[in-house]
């Protein structure tokens, strides 16, 4: 019965012109090619090859047949090749998560690198909320999600420092701090904060509590279910101030401007994580986080 071993024979002795060499190239007894290319011309009922003491010649029957069998041991060998690149981890998709508003600074970067890198990998970017993001990677919706925190925020998720962001304020062009270069934790006790609903609204809540809540005094934080570029827009006209991360605070012609917040050690910065599920089995997960691993 013909099969793939078959093939192989006789598209190497085609190529060498030789059944004795097609025999070294294969690291198999010269007989043993001869008799396999016997069985498939016995098969097929026509011959293949014109024996001669100088070697082996195709027949016309031969030329016809070498076509197709080249094509089909190239396609396997294609195939074979993709599937040691799947489980090596150089080949596939990986679904990536983030909230909306980490879809510029370092993460995009760091998405435009991989890219580049490893042509061969798919990347889906998905912005959805922080429970969305929990959800998906538990589900193995989501491969990995990149998101504000400290390692070891997931008791069921494994998690790896990224980068720290510098945390700015937005401030109407008019405010009386937008001529200051830098802004003090204490200068800001007593102003109107906008937030968005949408993630990372929640952690900025929470970084404003840790630094500005004291027993007598809690900070004046507003929620609008708007995006990040409405709420800059609402700062804008003169309706409060915001923090965001350094990294997406380049929206301009909104009249804000963004000055660098610092306590007594100086900037304020957020820590970014991955986070990925530890029994996920996608061999892409490993390559994509190798990539987005801070370098020493």
């Amino acid at each position: 019965m013909l099969d793939l071993r078959h093939l192989h024979y006789i598209v190497s002795s085609a190529r060498n012109g030789s059944f004795s060499a097609a025999a070294n190239e294969l690291n198999v007894r010269q007989p043993i090619v001869s008799k396999r290319i016997k069985e498939v011309e016995d098969e097929l009922g026509i011959l293949l090859f014109d024996r001669a003491s100088t070697g082996a010649r195709l027949t016309p029957s031969g030329e016809e047949f070498i076509v197709g069998a080249r094509r089909i041991v190239e396609d396997v060998q294609r195939l074979k090749e993709r599937a040691k690149a799947r489980k090596a981890g150089r080949l596939g998709e990986v679904v990536l998560g983030s909230y909306k508003s980490l879809s510029t600074g370092r993460l995009r970067k760091a998405l435009q690198d991989f890219r580049e890198r490893h042509p061969s990998i798919e990347v889906e970017p998905v912005e959805v909320s922080y429970m969305e993001l929990r959800a998906g990677m538990m589900t193995g919706a989501i491969d990995v999600a990149v998101i504000l925190g400290d390692v070891g925020r997931f008791d069921l998720l494994n998690s790896m420092a990224l980068w720290p962001e510098q945390l700015v304020v937005a401030l109407p062009e008019n405010h009386r701090l937008a001529d200051r270069p830098v802004i003090y934790w204490p200068e800001l006790r007593g102003q109107r904060f906008l937030i968005s609903h949408h993630d990372p609204g929640p952690d900025i809540r929470n970084i404003l509590l840790r630094h500005l809540a004291a027993p007598s005094d809690h900070p004046d934080i507003v929620t609008r279910r708007l995006s990040h570029e409405s709420i800059l827009s609402e700062v804008g006209s003169g309706q409060g101030i915001s923090l965001l991360c350094g990294a997406v605070s380049g929206i301009a012609g909104l009249g804000v401007v963004y000055r660098p917040v610092h306590d007594g050690s100086g900037a304020t910065r957020l820590g970014y994580i991955a986070c990925w599920k530890p029994d996920n089995t996608n061999p892409v997960v490993t390559t994509f986080l190798n990539a987005l691993k801070p370098k020493c």
